[in-house]
This record gives C-alpha cells, structure tokens and sequence, in this order.
C-alpha cells in the first residue's frame, strides 16, 4: 500500500521546467457533459445577465495569455530548487 501511495505522488510530481498546466492524460470516453456547460452555469449565477460578456473578456485574456506563452516560451520560476 504504501509503495502505491509513492507511485501515486510521484505521478504527480512536476519538475519546475515542464508546463504543470499541459494535460498529457487522454481519453477514448465522450464527455459525460457538454464542454463548457458547468462553467457556463456557475458564471450566469454569478454575473446573471452579463455572464456572457464577462466570459468573452476571461477568454480572451486567456487567449492573449497562451499566445505570448507559445511565442516567448518562458521558463518557470523557480528553475532551482529552494531548498539548497
């Protein structure tokens, strides 16, 4: 048990130059909800009649965001461990 709890926490180690935001893991199964339906939902509870309008600005800025990422390629802080 506890060589499977090991396994299970360097599985989810990420070494400080790899992107922790890349999703790696895929899947064959369709989705159980359509994209972006909860999401959707949580932001109408929480903006009502402008949930839309707030939600394009969000994107876009995440899309700024991913573009400047790709084209500059920045290294992740901290690229040495803090524990010296």
């Amino acid at each position: 048990r506890q060589q499977q709890l090991e396994a299970e926490e360097e599985e989810m180690y990420v070494e400080a130059d790899q992107d922790p935001y890349r999703n790696t893991k895929r899947s064959v199964e369709p989705p159980a909800e359509r994209p972006g339906e909860r999401r959707m939902a949580e932001m109408e509870r929480l903006y009502g009649d402008e949930a839309a309008k707030i939600l394009a600005m969000e994107t876009a800025m995440q899309l700024i965001f991913d573009r400047n990422c790709d084209k500059k390629q920045p290294k992740y802080w901290p690229i040495i461990p803090l524990k010296l």
